[in-house]
């Protein structure tokens, strides 16, 4: 045969996660972010874990009438999570800038209804 190739092959072999070990690498990895309220991430994770496994079950699904292939593996399900915290991010500074822009607008507001208010006085005090 051919003894380099076979010396130099590497064969990866996915099972497939049962939802206990989704749930807990979910949780583990959601731990550290601040963004998300504690009472949320159990349920973030249990959800994390449902899409894996949704996803896994719709593969089996594609290979059977489609007859190809759509792996679902660890390293996408880590990416999941990882894609998660960074929209969090992302949502969450938009989330502060809309709401900063909003308290700007409501300052500016009051500000000029008070000048207005000022300037109502100093017309009627001019008018008499």
């Amino acid at each position: 045969m051919f003894p380099a190739v076979i010396n130099c092959t590497s064969i990866d072999w996915f099972h497939e996660w049962p939802e206990e070990a989704l749930i807990s690498v979910s949780t583990t990895f959601l731990e550290d972010l601040d963004l998300l309220e504690e009472e949320y991430k159990p349920s973030v994770a249990e959800f994390m874990a449902y899409v894996q496994l949704t996803c896994n079950d719709k593969s089996k699904q594609y290979l059977a009438n489609d007859r190809r292939y759509n792996y679902t593996t660890p390293k996408s399900f880590l990416e999941q999570i990882e894609l998660y915290k960074k929209l969090l991010g992302l949502k969450h500074n938009e989330l502060q800038q809309k709401m900063d822009r909003l308290l700007n607008g409501l300052l500016k507001l009051q500000s000029t209804s008070s000048q207005v208010d000022d300037l109502k006085a100093k017309a009627c005090l001019t008018r008499n």
